[in-house]
């Protein structure tokens, strides 16, 4: 580190975000669900009961809020690798997967598959 110059951070900036999250192995017929506990420009944290190993890749759908009347639902779809698994140490909070994003687009509701 340089004299009065900050370290560089190596972990993208996290927002504490809640929204409903539903993922899958690629080409799998059913979807898991979870809700998002922070989301950053590399990955997401949610929790979730159905829990996949770490090194699974994955499909995720990730819920927005309508912002206008009368606009179309719009989700972000993602794909991305596990990278880890959290236990919660609070009784009673679901455990929680780490997912590194590869890819992502944006989805309008009449272009979802």
């Amino acid at each position: 580190m340089v004299e009065g110059v900050p370290k560089a951070s190596t972990r993208a900036e996290r927002f504490a975000i809640r929204l409903p999250v539903r993922y899958r192995e690629p080409h799998s017929s059913g979807w898991f669900e979870g809700e998002t506990e922070n989301i950053s420009g590399s990955g997401v944290l949610f929790r979730t009961e159905s829990l996949l190993s770490p090194k699974t890749t994955v499909e995720m759908r990730l819920a927005l809020p309508v912002a206008l009347k009368d606009e179309a639902p719009c989700e972000i779809v993602c794909k991305g690798i596990i990278v880890r698994l959290e236990q919660s140490d609070i009784r009673g909070m679901q455990p929680a997967l780490a997912v590194a994003i590869q890819d992502y687009r944006f989805a309008r509701a009449r272009q979802l598959n």
